[in-house]
C-alpha cells in the first residue's frame, strides 16, 4: 500500500510539474491539490502502520499520549501545508490581489511549522539553540535579499517572521534527530524539513524578483514535494 501511494504521490506530483512548466495553471491546480493531499495520505498510512505493530497496538495512544500529541500536530502541519499549496495557487487567478494572497498562504504555512514545533517539542523537548538558527537563517534571508535586490513590498516583515520560524523549525528536526540517535523517523523528518526550507529560498526569487527560469520553478517544486512526503514518510519508521 506505502509503494502504491508514493508511485501515485510522483505520478501526481510529475504532471502537475509539466503543466506549470506549460503554463496550464488552472489543470496544474488540481493535479496540485491532489499532490497535497497524497502526502496527507501517506502520513496516514504511516499511523496505521505505527499503531498496527504488534510491539505498540492501538494502546500506545493511551498509555504514551506523547505519541497522540506527535501525531495530531504533524498531521495539522501537513493539512496547514495542502492548504498554504492551494492558497498560494490561487495568485496566479487573481493576480491583482497577488501579495494579499501570497500573505494568507504564508501565514498558513507559518502556522503549519508552529505544529510541526509544538509536535517536536512534546515529542524529545525544544532546544533553544533552534531559535538562534532561525535567527542566523533569517540575517542571511536578510543580506542576501539585499545583494539579490529582492523586493518584499508589503510583504517584509512576514517575509523574515515566516524565514525565522521556519528554519527555528528546521532547527528543531535537527535536534530532534540527535536525541534519537538517528533512527529513520528522525532522519526522515529532518531531511523532510530542511528540503522545505530550501525550497521557501528557491521561491523568494520567484515571487519577489520575477524569476521565470525553469529550472528554478523546479527545483523549488522537486525540495517541497519531496520534503513535505519524506516529514509524512517519516511515521511509516516511527
Amino acid at each position: 500500500m506505502l509503494y502504491f501511494l508514493l508511485a501515485l504521490f510522483a505520478l501526481m506530483w510529475a504532471i502537475f510539474i509539466v503543466y506549470v512548466i506549460k503554463g496550464k495553471r488552472l489543470e496544474g491546480f488540481y493535479f496540485k491539490g491532489l499532490t497535497s493531499f497524497l502526502f496527507v495520505a501517506i502520513f496516514a498510512y504511516g499511523v496505521y502502520k505505527f499503531v498496527s505493530e504488534p510491539s505498540y497496538g492501538p494502546q500506545v495512544l493511551i498509555f504514551k499520549t506523547i505519541y497522540v500529541y506527535l501525531i495530531i500536530f504533524v498531521m495539522l502541519g501537513l493539512v496547514s501545508g495542502l492548504m498554504g499549496d492551494l492558497f498560494l495557487e490561487v495568485q496566479w487567478f487573481y493576480k491583482q490581489r497577488r501579495n494579499y494572497t501570497i500573505k494568507q498562504g504564508m501565514v498558513i504555512f507559518l502556522v503549519g511549522h508552529v505544529f510541526y514545533i509544538l509536535a517536536i517539542s512534546i515529542f524529545v523537548g525544544f532546544n533553544y539553540i533552534s531559535l538562534l538558527i532561525g535567527l542566523l537563517m533569517t540575517l542571511l534571508v536578510y543580506i542576501g535579499s539585499k545583494l539579490m535586490k529582492l523586493d518584499f513590498e508589503n510583504l517584509k516583515v512576514m517575509t523574515y517572521l515566516y524565514t525565522f520560524v521556519i528554519f527555528t523549525m528546521v532547527g528543531s528536526t535537527i535536534f530532534q534527530a540527535i536525541d534519537l540517535s538517528f533512527n529513520g523517523y528522525s532522519i526522515l523528518f529532518m531531511i523532510g524539513a530542511i528540503l522545505f526550507g530550501v525550497s521557501d529560498l528557491l521561491l523568494a526569487p520567484i515571487y519577489f524578483k520575477n524569476e521565470t527560469k525553469k529550472r528554478f520553478v523546479v527545483a523549488n517544486l522537486a525540495t517541497y514535494y519531496l520534503g513535505q512526503c519524506l516529514i509524512a514518510l517519516a511515521f511509516s519508521f516511527l
